[in-house]
């Protein structure tokens, strides 16, 4: 039976000659091996999470009659991506993916159980509408198409459950996980459904939409103008933003906590409201259909994607043979569960009758999934809070502390010890992040998520560690064991915890759930302790505080897991105008703080400390060599695990007009958008042509609407500025752009309204900017134009982004400005700026084909073929 010992210190008794160890304290070795626990317990997350389910085969189906079969749903997405990319208004696209769909609705039509009744409809639609920030552009499409299909309710009801799901791809991608697989699912769940005797009490909408990447045309022409678009309330969307993996559910409602009670239900569940948040943020810089159902559909739903080895998305690499067939039946299993429970919800008939509030959400290690309202939130965070300062109230009592001078100071430095080091932590990573940066080594953990972890992880916990042994060292405590002082550090770090979990609660983050479950744990360990009066113990209340922390620290590295995988491949796509580095490094601080700061008190027990966190910065350093070395290279071109560094490259021809429409200026060139910090330079040796960049840009962005560049989001504007322009022989245009001015009248003194016509490559964007003075009041194409408007040059700016599908649609638009009165000068300029995305049909010249050529194999080149003109009138 282990003895109890008495809190008072008594290592160094008046009858030793020497000071003895304390009976307390731990070897530094044991230190050293916990440490490694702790990163063994992330390798285990990291094992749980790509644990995927048994999938079911064709053969298996006369067991599972019922269940979703992994390999039909396999099968159907080969029919698509063996075509190729589907670029919206490509023969691919708008003739060959629309007929593998229809073939296989209609094949599933004839299959189908005879008391079913499945309806498809093809729609070609045209439309425009305003597109809210981020984008903050006006979308245009002509004749873009959706395949819809159309399963009837046992009793015609009135209410329809919308899936949706899209079958075009970006340029030069074969779309196998953005979107194939969700189609594929789609299909699947279609057939099964079809097979049931018993029909469901609500219709479900299977919508295949043929314009999402364009971005977000033919959701819009479906919500807006289909027969069947208003009755639906309810949409699951089914997107990706990565390949493989497990889908996870990343934004809900809004403000409907019924729709979580379903989801619950599904085999798999998977999702954060953290994830919600953050995408909601705009940090992420992707967008899905989930916004046009819920913005201009008055829609509610469940958004949900693939999000792992982001490295694919968009690229060449996010192809058929990629996904494993465990990830077909992950959300195959789900999407299937999810339908056949919501298109028999009760809730459909009248979606939003609950009173409309947020929801906490969140799954635990894809076992279950536990959802309340934010008002719960509330009432639970305020509790947990309570219970947690009442305990450490409590252990301060029986250690001594009293509120006097004494006690109070004694806290204080406590408080300064450990706060210290989170300060030193932050200030030591973002100085590495920046030497790192201006050394131009960055994204050196890009294809090797692990060097993270060495560092910029162990360097955090190091420095939490160090700071707790200094203040131990200086500000030592006689009258009180090592034991007492390092359940003190540990109580009064969980009320500092405390202080952000009510803060976030009652500004209304939920979150902060992420801190209620380590404070929720650590709470009820220590208050453990106080009932069986084990705080005098020499181990026993060790071993119940770090058994009752392994499960809030599994889940967390379960949570960080899931924020990595998702931002170390976004950190591909952000834009050279910023430093990855300190995003991920501060990231990183934040993360090993939450995960690991209530084990850094248990460097008080450690004899020695310094034999310990010796070793550990040893570590830290060769992670840092490490990235000079190949091993710290970023970028991978391995089929198996890629890790590209993307180029979006147009040869473009530029014509530019002065106050007169006389063009002035013609020139061509190679123009490179800067995807991430190391572009260009990172392939100056491979590239020839890139030592020929033109130093003057920010000439033309000083000049030129949008620097005389095509852009296909709102979202690129930013990092114009700082992307490459290498002059260049003219590209070869078979569809010039063109502009005609078919009419210029006033309206009333102080209006003038102009109408034009514009056409060119299925893809195309206009940019109008109103000169001093003048401003822009209406135009055809929105409702409503932007009250803040996009800046440029200190003008307002706005972008009309048109794409046109089925047939050659040539886009008409009227605009009127409000001008002063005797206004003789030019009114606006506007450009126009086409994308030429088809690769089958452009032809690019032998120099140009050259200079793609030259790009190494880590690298993932998207070569388009562009146009931009500008006019004044």
């Amino acid at each position: 039976m282990e003895e109890s010992q008495n809190f008072l210190n008594t290592s160094n008794s008046p009858g030793n000659s020497k000071p003895r160890q304390s009976i307390h304290s731990i070897s530094p070795i044991i230190g050293i091996i916990f440490v490694c626990s702790l990163f063994g317990l992330y390798g285990i997350i990291y094992l749980i999470d790509d644990i995927l389910p048994k999938p079911l085969y064709v053969s298996d189906e006369k067991n599972h009659p019922d269940a979703f079969i992994a390999e039909r749903a396999q099968n159907d997405l080969k029919l698509l991506t063996d075509i190729g990319p589907r670029v919206t208004g490509s023969y691919e696209n708008e003739i060959m993916a629309v007929d593998v769909l229809k073939q296989k609705i209609k094949s599933i039509q004839q299959q189908a159980h005879p008391n079913q009744t499945l309806e498809l409809d093809i729609q070609t639609v045209s439309g425009s509408y305003f597109l809210e920030p981020p984008y903050n552009g006006i979308n245009a499409y002509g004749k873009v198409q959706n395949v819809v299909v159309k399963l009837h309710s046992k009793n015609d009801s009135q209410h329809s459950l919308l899936v949706n799901a899209h079958f075009d791809s970006v340029a030069f991608s074969p779309g196998g996980s953005d979107d194939g697989i969700m189609c594929a699912t789609m299909l699947e769940v279609l057939y099964k459904l079809s097979q049931s005797s018993e029909r469901p009490e609500h219709n479900i909408i299977f919508l295949f939409n043929g314009a999402e990447e364009t971005p977000l045309h033919a959701s819009h022409g479906f919500i807006s103008q289909h027969k069947w678009g208003k009755e639906a309330g309810v949409v699951v969307n089914l997107e990706a933003a990565g390949a493989g993996g497990k889908e996870i559910l990343f934004q809900s409602g809004p403000g409907q906590p019924w729709l979580l009670k379903y989801y619950q239900k599904v085999p798999h569940p998977n999702g954060q409201a953290a994830g919600e948040e953050l995408f909601q943020t705009g940090v992420i810089p992707s967008g899905t259909d989930f916004k046009i159902f819920r913005d201009y559909g008055n829609m509610i739903g469940l958004d949900i994607a693939f999000n792992r080895n982001g490295y694919r998305y968009h690229t060449r690499f996010d192809d058929f043979s990629n996904i494993p067939l465990g990830s077909y039946q992950h959300v195959g299993d789900n999407t299937l569960s999810l339908i056949r429970n919501l298109a028999n919800a009760p809730e459909l008939t009248n979606p939003k009758g609950q009173v409309a509030q947020s929801v906490v959400f969140y799954d635990i290690f894809g076992l279950f999934m536990i959802s309340y309202s934010k008002t719960v939130a509330i009432v639970v965070n305020i509790i947990i809070s309570i219970l947690s300062i009442i305990v450490a109230l409590k252990t301060f009592h029986d250690f001594g502390l009293r509120l006097n001078m004494p006690s109070l100071k004694y806290l204080c430095f406590t408080l300064v010890g450990i706060l210290s080091g989170w300060v030193v932590a932050g200030v030591l990573i973002i100085l590495i992040a920046l030497i790192i940066d201006a050394l131009r080594f960055s994204l050196s953990w890009y294809s090797n998520p692990w060097v993270i972890l060495g560092l910029y992880a162990l360097p955090t916990f190091n420095c939490c560690c160090a700071s707790i042994a200094l203040f131990n060292h200086f500000y030592e405590k006689k009258n009180i064991s090592i034991s007492a002082q390092t359940q003190i550090q540990i109580h009064l770090l969980r009320l500092i915890w405390t202080v952000p979990l009510l803060i976030g609660t009652f500004i209304g983050i939920r979150a902060v759930y992420g801190i209620l479950i380590p404070v929720l744990f650590h709470t009820l360990a220590t208050a453990v302790i106080q009932v069986f009066c084990i705080q005098y113990s020499v181990r026993k209340w060790q071993i119940i505080y770090i058994v009752g922390s392994i499960l809030p620290t599994m889940f967390l590295m379960k949570a960080a897991r899931e924020v990595f995988a998702l931002l170390v491949p976004i950190c591909g796509r952000i834009g050279s105008d910023r430093n990855a580095e300190i995003y991920i490094g501060v990231l990183t601080v934040a993360m090993t703080i939450l995960i690991t700061s209530f084990y850094a008190p248990l460097i008080t027990l450690i004899r020695k400390p310094l034999f310990m966190l010796i070793p550990l910065h040893a570590v830290s350093v060769l992670f840092l060599i490490i990235i000079f070395t190949p091993l710290g290279f970023p970028y991978s071109g391995n089929p198996a695990s890629p890790a590209p560094q993307r180029f979006w490259i147009y040869h473009l021809r530029r014509d530019f007009r002065n106050d007169s429409n006389d063009i002035y200026k013609s020139d061509f060139g190679y123009f490179l958008l800067n995807m991430d910090r190391n572009s260009p330079n990172s392939v100056k040796n491979y590239v020839e042509d890139i030592n020929n960049i033109k130093i003057a840009i920010k000439e033309d962005c000083e000049k030129h609407l949008l620097c005389g560049f095509p852009i296909s989001t709102t979202r690129m504007v930013p990092i114009l500025s700082e992307s490459t322009w290498i002059p260049a022989e003219p590209p070869i245009i078979h569809e010039p752009i063109n502009l005609k001015l078919n009419s210029k009248i006033n309206i009333g003194n102080s209006s003038l309204r102009f109408n034009f016509t514009a056409s060119g490559p299925s893809q195309f964007t206009l940019y109008i900017s109103p000169r001093t003075e003048i401003k822009m009041i209406k135009i055809n194409l929105a409702q409503n134009l932007s009250s803040e408007p996009l800046l440029w040059n200190k003008r307002p700016l706005y972008v009309i982004n048109y794409v046109w599908g089925k047939e050659n649609t040539p886009l008409n638009f009227t605009v009127d400005f409000e001008i002063p009165s005797n206004w003789s000068k030019p009114v606006f300029d506007i450009a126009l700026a086409g994308s030429y995305k088809h690769a089958k049909i452009n032809t690019k010249t032998a120099n140009f084909t050259q200079f793609i050529n030259e790009f190494p194999d880590w690298a993932d080149v998207i070569a388009w073929l562009g146009m931009y003109q500008s006019w004044v009138y």
